[in-house]
């Protein structure tokens, strides 16, 4: 009985939680979730230690500034969509870009964004990890 246990409850949490490392699909998505709703454990296992993080408006932040700014509610992300995502890989790099849009409420004041992301990722073990980020606006005629 036990050599059937096992096997399923190993089945049963790989496919019930998102692993961190499998893909730079699921990192990316990953991101997004904890841009929607933090959990700085997983932010901690995902972001590099030495992450840049570049805003559309110039800003730049390193991993903790970006942390607190999500959990203080400075950065408080609504709903996220990502469109045109293309990554390319090399052994230990991968560079992701695509389409944000997404509804902020920073500092309680409501908005929509749309940008341009540029990301760079790299594996440190088995895990992918937000190395570099930099955003630029999409301008509207």
């Amino acid at each position: 009985m036990l050599k059937y246990f096992i096997p399923a409850l190993v089945f049963m949490h790989l496919f019930s939680f998102p692993l961190l490392g499998q893909t730079i699909e699921n990192q990316v998505d990953i991101l997004r979730q904890n841009m929607l709703d933090p959990d700085i454990s997983t932010l901690n296992k995902i972001l590099a230690s030495d992450l840049v993080y570049g805003h559309s408006n110039g800003k730049i932040e390193d991993k903790k500034a970006f942390i607190e700014n999500l959990q203080n509610g400075n950065y408080d992300f609504t709903e996220i969509t990502l469109k045109d995502q293309t990554i390319k890989t090399s052994k230990h790099i991968a560079i992701v870009r695509h389409t944000l849009y997404a509804k902020t409420n920073d500092k309680k004041v409501p908005a929509e964004v749309n940008l341009k992301i540029l990301m760079v990722w790299k594996k440190e073990g088995k895990t992918w990890q937000l190395w570099e980020r930099q955003a630029v606006k999409i301008l509207v005629p």
